[in-house]
């Protein structure tokens, strides 16, 4: 112990030392470490840490996906088919089913929209988690107008109601029904996707019939000892009878049963996440590289006073372990400021996550995490100083002193050494930053690809309509040109477009279609193509150029001809012969003819292999939307427009909610 202690104060000695060599070296690995530190932290929070579900090694989803696809590609499941699925297999002890709506409060003092979670009463008995204020779901609040109760989110109690404990009993207006709140979840409990704020119960006895509605999340937890295989097994023959019982909606269609924590966040993030692991390992090794090229030059000087050591009697292990002593304490030191600046770079992690990923999903310095980056230093201690620890404590005597009294010029063995360095560090770093390159590259192209619309100059927004008060479709169509009509008043707005979701959105809304007079195919193998429910102005807000026919126009309403308005893409597609104008369409289970075409437009995120922008546009006042997406051109700033927008809403419905006031630039940033 007390060699150990000579050992790390002469090394602390030989730091002071050669200052330049010292803060070089820690500057270079520190770097790498900060950059391992920080990956680790992605890499331990999306793999590793507990979603905060009891027991949630014993849940599964339920995912059904067309055959051949991968399973990131499923759309959830439909009502009906879980239940069966639930009931079908004796491993399953329950399940829970669930989805995410758009709820508006009002009543107090600023309306404000809301997600919700609407799932069947059992919900917290699957997840194993029961509300630390009052109490969860009742199996009979599960039906229709029998139990309009709610359970509030933690954060959302403490936001909006103060962490008031009298909420329990108080009556809150969401979508003009009046609910009791009964509940709040404990701190920390979140679902996926994060950002809800209250959990409704009921049955889904309207969606049971629906077997082609495959938009809910289902949670299953399996009786010890069960496995997802077993379970797909188990409802291998329930799945064969859906398929002949319901051929329209299940034929083509298979279940795909995966555990909870290896669905989230899914297998294409894990593969993502392992890649960037990888390639700061990569980046930490050459850090290595470098500083084994500074030691081995320091160690050239110190040939003459190693030989001296060892003509003293010091043997060539004594020797070697101060050297690697000091290496260690170097790898020690740049570990130290390597986590001090890992600190900032998850902070930057954690401010760039969207707010729908949960918090056990954000990165994190917890002790797992700083016990991986103290080994990752003391490791890269012993792998840059081993070989130069080695070279200078090896060699003949008197050629060492030789070379000292010469001022220290290396042997033609040293020189090797360093120049392999050198190529390595020059070989890894070339293959990196080609990847890098190629890598920007790619995501340039995905991300920066023409978007077909004049982004610059719009303010995005998001409404849910209060469906208790404009009841049927009539209504929902004056009460929304109503609105249009009070924006266009606003000054420095020049157009007002209404669409179901805004362009470049994650998860933008798709459907299957088919063309009068073709061939009927099976339900899962239709063509699908983005669909988009738009008012008139929206072509000319977002600057969409017409290619042919007309655009929607006015007298495109409920009692009028049904019309759809179709990309260049679309055409393509499907009619690379001209004689699209004219043709019949099946869509959301309504015929329509096609008017006009339409320049094409990136309505995806990013552009993506075989999606060239296909789209059907269907006028919004024959299909109404209850939860619109709105863009504005402004003549200016469209970010000093955010009030007005309120504003000008609110002087027609003083509850209606405005959420997500964004330009559309922040928008697409926030996206990708």
């Amino acid at each position: 112990m007390s060699t150990l202690g000579s050992d790390l104060r002469y090394a602390v000695r030989m730091a002071f030392k050669t200052p330049v060599v010292t803060t070089v070296a820690a500057l270079s690995l520190a770097l790498g470490v900060a950059a391992n530190a920080s990956m680790f932290s992605i890499l331990n929070a999306f793999l590793f840490e507990p979603l905060g579900y009891h027991d949630e090694e014993g849940l599964v989803l339920f995912r059904e996906l067309r055959e051949g696809d991968g399973i990131e590609f499923s759309p959830g499941v439909s009502v009906g088919n879980f239940r069966d699925f639930r009931d079908g297999s004796p491993s399953v002890e329950d399940g829970t089913i669930y989805t995410i709506e758009l709820g508006n409060l009002t009543g107090l003092d600023t309306p404000e929209q809301l997600q919700v979670v609407v799932a069947t009463p059992n919900l917290f008995e699957v997840l194993g988690i029961q509300p630390a204020l009052g109490r969860g779901f009742r199996e009979a609040e599960g039906a229709e107008g029998s139990g309009n109760v709610l359970v509030l989110q933690h954060d959302f109690w403490q936001s909006r109601f103060l962490g008031d404990p009298d909420v329990l009993g108080q009556v809150v207006s969401v979508d003009d029904i009046q609910y009791t709140v009964v509940g709040v979840m404990p701190p920390g409990f979140e679902m996926i996707p994060a950002n809800i704020q209250a959990y409704r119960p009921t049955h889904f006895e309207e969606q049971v019939d629906q077997r082609g509605a495959r938009g809910f999340i289902a949670i299953a937890r399996l009786h010890p000892g069960g496995t997802p295989e077993q379970v797909e097994r188990e409802l291998a023959g329930v799945s064969a009878r859906l398929a002949t019982e319901f051929p329209e909606s299940n034929r083509g269609w298979e279940l795909r049963v995966i555990g909870a924590r290896e669905f989230f966040p899914g297998p294409t993030d894990r593969k993502l996440i392992a890649i960037l692991t990888a390639v700061t390992l990569f980046g930490l090794l050459i850090a290595c590289a470098n500083v084994a090229n500074l030691l081995l030059g320091r160690a050239e000087v110190r040939q003459k006073e190693i030989a001296v050591r060892k003509a003293l009697g010091a043997g060539r292990g004594r020797i070697l372990r101060q050297l690697i002593t000091e290496s260690v304490v170097l790898g020690v030191a740049a570990g130290l400021l390597g986590a001090f600046l890992s600190v900032y770079v998850v902070r930057w992690l954690q401010t760039a996550m969207p707010a729908e990923m949960p918090s056990a999903f954000l990165p994190e310095l917890d002790p797992e995490v700083l016990l991986a980056t103290l080994a990752v230093s003391v490791l890269a201690g012993l792998a840059f100083g081993l070989v130069p620890a080695l070279h200078a404590s090896g060699g003949d005597l008197r050629e060492a002193l030789g070379e000292g009294a010469r001022g220290g010029t290396a042997g033609r063995a040293r020189t090797r050494m360093r120049n392999a360095f050198v190529v390595g560090e020059f070989a890894v770093a070339l293959a990196l930053l080609t990847g890098a390159g190629f890598l920007v590259q790619a995501f340039n192209q995905l991300s920066a690809t023409e978007p077909g619309f004049e982004m610059d100059g719009l303010l995005t927004f998001q409404t849910a309509i209060l469906e208790n008060r404009y009841t049927d479709d009539a209504q929902v169509v004056l009460y929304q040109e109503e609105l249009i009509r009070s924006l266009e008043r606003v000054p420095g707005i020049e157009n007002v477009a209404v669409m179901s979701s805004l362009p470049r959105s994650m998860g933008n809304p798709s459907n299957t279609y088919t063309i009068e007079g073709r061939p009927e195919v099976e339900a899962a193998e239709r063509p699908t193509a983005g669909l988009q429910r738009v008012n008139t102005d929206y072509f000319a807000t977002l600057e969409i150029p017409l290619v042919r026919g007309r655009l929607l126009q006015e007298t495109d309403r409920l009692d009028a001809p049904l019309v759809a308005v179709v990309s260049e893409a679309w055409v393509a597609r499907e009619f690379p012969d001209g004689g699209a104008l004219g043709a019949r369409i099946h869509v959301r289970g309504e015929t329509r003819e096609i008017v006009g075409v339409v320049a094409d437009i990136m309505q995806a995120r990013i552009s993506l292999a075989g999606e060239d922008g296909e789209a059907i546009y269907l006028p919004v006042a024959q299909d109404p939307l209850m939860a619109p997406s709105y863009a504005v051109r402004a003549q200016g700033d469209p970010g000093s427009l955010a009030t007005a927008v309120r504003e000008a809403i609110w002087r027609v419905e003083p509850d209606q909610p405005v959420a997500q006031v964004r330009t559309m630039q922040a928008h697409v940033e926030q996206s990708l």
